[in-house]
């Protein structure tokens, strides 16, 4: 192999590694606070964590409406936690995964999306802007018939004093599914 031959292939090499991280969506997981896109008060803090490829999201506390306090967390007694009464098992809000299979998709990442209030799925896309996560539910199939949230980026010491966030790498999803 002569050297032009060899600069051609190691820069051949550095184009092909640039355009694959060029279209790569951006990392999503950590810890977000969710704010309610209707009444624009806190409702949880939401771990965004990858499994086998995929991304999918937990709830880790849940937050007073009133108050603006953290209500639950995945510390909370099962018997003391606030319930998802429309989701089969009636899990606590605290713990449940509702983010599903979400794939990067380029400047994306999309799957699915559970309402836990009414049990409802829907298609997700989510992506950052300035630093913020937009996550977006719409109706299966029907792209352009849904509505979007903003996310914050939250840190553990946002959450209540000894409250130790677990360990995402031990998580393994639990897909939710609705009383039927």
């Amino acid at each position: 192999m002569n050297k032009r031959t060899l600069k051609l292939a190691a820069l051949s090499l550095i184009l092909a590694l640039g355009a694959a991280t060029a279209f790569a969506a951006d990392n999503v997981q950590g810890l977000w606070k969710t704010v309610d896109d209707k009444t624009g008060k806190p409702k949880a803090y939401i771990l965004l964590y990858g499994y086998k490829g995929q991304v999918f999201g937990r709830t880790m506390a849940t937050i007073d409406e009133k108050t603006g306090a953290v209500k639950d967390t995945t510390d909370t007694p099962v018997d003391k936690a606030e319930k998802a009464d429309k989701i089969a098992g009636n899990p606590p809000y605290a713990g449940m995964d509702f983010v599903y299979k979400l794939e990067d998709k380029g400047k994306e990442w999309r799957g699915l999306i559970l309402d836990p209030n009414s049990g409802d799925e829907y298609d997700c896309r989510i992506w950052l802007d300035k630093g913020n996560l937009i996550v977006r539910g719409q109706l299966k199939g029907i792209g352009f018939i849904g509505r979007n949230q903003t996310w914050f980026k939250a840190a553990e010491s946002d959450l209540p004093p000894g409250y130790k966030l677990p360990d995402p790498s031990t998580f393994v999803p639990v897909m939710q599914t609705k009383i039927k």
